[in-house]
């Protein structure tokens, strides 16, 4: 029961390679060596799972020098320029450079800084194609989500009418932008219960379940063993 719990945990984790980016090839990966490890789920990608209402799809460039700073124009706390966990070592600090940044924020960024002119880079080939889905689904309704597709449009030239096979449809279901606070976008700490830990911990727990049977069923043989033993030496 344990392993079936297990691969049915495993299987339902996101893979980061069934995502394409905005530009319609694989999604890459945001953060790399030398920078904090990005992405909700702390793999390095713009990808999320159903907690994640922020949907951090889309990947800045938080130490580029143009464009306003991020955090200060969201009203964010600067966590911009702090230090994370390392994309090639978590257990070790390095600076937050390329993050994956919640996209309904990232429409908000455009409109506070001044236009598309006034943000920080974008890292499209980190983008995922997720978040431009959701600008098109909502660029009727919302002028401020309008001017954020035409920007994503036009910094990864990206054209108008785009035609990707395999378009994944908007994640969570979503179809109007969630009501955000200004700690929504903020750096997410894994938790314990996230799909990877609880992968791992079912694991473990499976492998010690089953060392503790072949330990019990070895200890059964030897007492047995023995009692055969015994038998022979009365008989």
């Amino acid at each position: 029961m344990l392993l079936f719990l297990f691969a049915l945990v495993c299987a339902l984790i996101p893979k980061a390679e069934s995502y394409t980016n905005v530009l319609g090839t694989a999604l890459e990966s945001c953060s790399g060596p030398g920078m904090a490890r990005t992405g909700f789920m702390r793999d390095g990608h713009c990808t999320e799972v159903h907690d994640d209402r922020g949907s951090h799809h889309i990947c800045i460039d938080l130490s580029s020098t143009s464009g306003g700073n991020f955090c200060s124009v969201t009203g964010q706390p600067n966590w911009c320029e702090s230090s994370m966990g390392c994309h090639e070592s978590y257990s070790q600090q390095c600076p937050v450079e390329h993050w994956c940044v919640c996209q309904w924020a990232f429409a908000s960024y455009i409109q506070n800084a001044g236009g598309c002119d006034q943000i920080q880079d974008i890292v499209c080939e980190a983008t995922n194609m997720v978040a431009l889905t959701a600008y098109e689904s909502q660029a009727s309704s919302s002028p401020h989500v309008a001017q954020a597709l035409d920007c994503l449009r036009s910094r990864c030239a990206v054209p108008s009418t785009h035609s990707i096979e395999g378009e994944q449809p908007v994640e969570n279901g979503q179809q109007n932008p969630p009501e955000l606070s200004s700690s929504d976008n903020a750096p997410v700490v894994p938790l314990v219960i996230s799909g990877m830990v609880l992968c791992v911990a079912v694991g473990l727990a499976a492998g010690l379940f089953i060392g503790k049977r072949i330990a019990k069923a070895k200890a059964q043989k030897n007492k047995e063993n023995l009692a055969v033993g015994k038998n022979i030496q009365v008989l």
